[in-house]
């Protein structure tokens, strides 16, 4: 039987020469999965230390893998020295930091939809109303309808959890640590899907080898400054271009000022709904070029809404640059197409399926001084696998595509409506967001 950890006794003194710290985090928004079981929360053990610890590598090759000049085999010796690697010979093996969650508290459940009587007593899947989760965010949790049942739990996340860690390591290594959690408690979390918000941290309270320190919490207003600053400090250097990083010239941006957290998330995440599926109001046609160019290949009709005057198809997948797969439903096209839905994903690599690509674009809250802001971010990370990208669903041979705009593409009716003239659709986001 596990049992919930407690505090490590206040007695224990560290050793000379090590660090130890105690460090009290609220996770601020719904805890997404975390557990043994991939989108099952844990009920017993809340937050794992070995998962945090897969978070923090990431976030130490984000900010500290620039130190060596892109070789990739030497920043992943540097990585394996701090974090650890499996028993080998030649391997300097465990890690040489120590990480315990030491406590949690909190952890009620919230599930994002639930399953109701439709038309005719069928199953009908909705958003819950008293759920804090945008339902965007939380599309893997929706049940599927052929196993939807009325009134059946569906899953979900954990809400209002608090966590306590340990962390011990040799004084040689603070500028390593230090950079790797202020990276995490910025931009990262714990769970899943943090790169959409969920799981996001706040830095409550520090101690040092027994004694509280200061914690630097930017004001609203200040938190795009806070952020630079820290960057041309804690992540320098040169990358390999495979390794998503953070940078002194990355894009950022921040959004209004908000009582709660949760606010903030919410309105990031609405705004990438409204960016991502932008169609006209009245006639709920899509302005993006996707489905119209999946017709084209079929050599069907376009579609267009009667307000667009000058219509130009752009025969490419600009969306791809979200991360992928991504899946075009065409309900409205049954029957005239071979399928009704096509998948965007990478082009197979010496054979392997590359068809996953992580989002470089990172939404989430930020707790500041007397509020929480909005923050929008993208890594400086691949945004296309290495050979390319297909369309499955398109005959074979023939199903290579783009997701590369030019200039001139986004001046063109009706993608200049949304994009005005910027050919990166991530940077039109952030232009995008108020």
């Amino acid at each position: 039987m596990r049992k919930d950890p407690t505090l490590s006794p206040p007695e224990v003194k560290p050793k000379a020469g090590v660090i130890t710290q105690l460090r009290h985090y609220k996770i601020i928004t719904p805890l997404y999965g975390g557990g043994v079981e991939p989108a099952q929360a844990d009920p017993v053990t809340i937050v794992r230390g070995a998962e945090i610890r897969g978070h923090l590598r990431f976030w130490w090759r984000a900010t500290r893998g620039g130190q060596f000049g892109g070789d990739l085999a030497a920043m992943k010796r540097a990585e394996e020295a701090i974090w650890g690697s499996p028993a080998a010979a030649g391997k300097p093996g465990p890690s040489k930091l120590s990480i315990h969650v030491v406590k949690t508290s909190g952890g009620k459940i919230d599930r994002p939809f639930e399953v109701v009587s439709g038309k005719g007593g069928s199953p009908k899947v909705q958003p819950r109303k008293d759920s804090v989760v945008p339902p965007y965010a939380a599309f893997p949790l929706q049940p599927s309808q052929d196993k939807a049942e009325v009134g059946m739990d569906t899953k979900g996340v954990l809400v209002g959890v608090e966590f306590w860690m340990d962390i011990h390591f040799s004084d040689s290594l603070r500028e390593d640590v230090e950079a790797t959690l202020w990276a995490w408690e910025t931009f990262g979390g714990v769970g899943a899907r943090t790169r959409r918000g969920f799981g996001a941290l706040q830095l409550v309270s520090l101690h040092e080898n027994g004694r509280m320190k200061h914690i630097d919490v930017p004001k609203c207003s200040e938190v795009d400054g806070w952020i630079y600053q820290n960057l041309k400090h804690y992540a320098v250097g040169h990358w390999h271009p495979y390794v998503p990083h953070l940078g002194v010239d990355m894009h950022i941006k921040t959004i209004g000022s908000y009582k709660t957290a949760t606010d903030a998330w919410r309105t990031l995440i609405d705004d990438l709904q409204s960016f991502r599926q932008w169609r006209h109001k009245k006639f709920g046609l899509s302005l993006w070029p996707e489905a119209n160019y999946i017709r084209k290949r079929f050599g069907k009709s376009l579609k267009w809404p009667p307000n667009v005057s000058r219509p130009a198809l752009i025969e490419k997948f600009p969306r791809g640059k979200f991360g992928l797969p991504i899946i075009f439903h065409m309900p409205h096209d049954k029957g005239l197409l071979p399928t009704d839905s096509f998948t965007l994903q990478g082009r197979p690599v010496q054979g392997k399926t590359t068809d996953r690509l992580s989002s470089p674009l990172l939404l989430r809250p930020f707790a500041c001084r007397h509020g929480s802001v909005g923050l929008a971010a993208i890594l400086d990370a691949p945004k296309i696998p290495p050979e390319g990208l297909e369309v499955a669903g398109f005959p074979s041979g023939k199903n290579t595509v783009s997701a590369d705009l030019t200039p001139q593409d986004a001046r063109t009716e009706p993608l200049n409506q949304i994009l005005n003239g910027e050919p990166d659709v991530l940077k039109a986001f952030l232009d995008y967001l108020e």
